[in-house]
């Protein structure tokens, strides 16, 4: 866990214990709203901004609309930096990803700069039906005229094109695909898939719901990277797919819970 977030007192002395607690909900949930916690503490939501405001300016918080969630680590870069790590790895990704995907069959495709490899790689399928909330993603896949693209409503981000919020999660419902494709932020030793944004939690949740077979993209460099965001576990997923084998304590209990694991000779 990132030092930050550590709850013990002897690491955040001051804290009250509502404080604590707040914290502990954060590290469980990755967001807290502000009239949920004043209906959990029996407190006042003026109340419970001013511990937020406190949890802020001790660098353990960040203060968002409505609430609050955990703190951007440092390890997390714009997004043009993701862009030019690993092209490589993430190409070969694509090309694995891409062979798995039949002609002809309905996807979600995530946000990320590993998903726009992994579109690169599909566009030389024919008739596929795209749903996505990755604008990049849906102006990739536009070029092929036997692609049918649906792209997500939603809050559009700057940063790197994505649709989110609850209209794109409500609009993702409505669908049903055979493939989830995912990207992630990291991947722990117990199988937990996490991520970094807690905005993103509730659209990624949905697409996973929608998706018959779930396939998740992630380079190497995620085995064990920071991220703080549950976003669910390996035995919900139907298969990962990286550049290289992985370490031994992951490769374990992702063949413990039945994931197909797909990586170059």
């Amino acid at each position: 866990m990132n030092d930050a977030l550590q709850l013990d007192r002897s690491t955040n002395p001051g804290l009250q214990g509502r404080q604590t607690e707040i914290l502990e909900l954060l590290r469980q949930q990755g967001f807290v709203a502000i009239d949920q916690l004043a209906k959990t503490f029996r407190v006042s939501e003026q109340t419970v901004r001013r511990d937020i405001k406190q949890l802020e300016r001790r660098g353990l918080v960040a203060r968002y609309h409505g609430g609050a969630g955990l703190p951007r680590g440092p390890s997390v870069m714009d997004y043009g930096s993701r862009q030019n790590r690993h092209p490589a790895e993430k190409r070969v990704i694509g090309a694995l990803m891409a062979a798995e995907i039949p002609e002809g069959a309905t996807i979600f495709i995530d946000i990320g700069t590993t998903m726009e490899a992994v579109a690169e790689a599909l566009l030389g399928h024919q008739s596929l039906t795209v749903v996505t909330n990755h604008l990049t993603v849906a102006s990739m896949m536009s070029r092929r005229s036997s692609f049918q693209v649906i792209l997500a409503g939603g809050l559009l981000r700057h940063n790197d094109h994505a649709t989110t919020g609850e209209a794109t999660r409500e609009f993702l419902e409505r669908f049903r695909v055979g493939y989830g494709i995912f990207g992630i932020g990291s991947i722990d030793a117990e199988g937990e898939l996490l991520d970094h944004d807690y905005r993103d939690i509730g659209v990624s949740k949905a697409a996973m719901g929608i998706s018959r077979r779930k396939f998740v993209a992630l380079d190497h460099s995620k085995f064990g990277s920071n991220a703080a965001i549950r976003v669910g576990h390996a035995s919900e997923i139907d298969a990962i797919f990286t550049d290289r084998q992985p370490p031994e304590p992951f490769a374990e209990i992702l063949t413990r819970e039945g994931v197909s694991l797909h990586f170059p000779d």
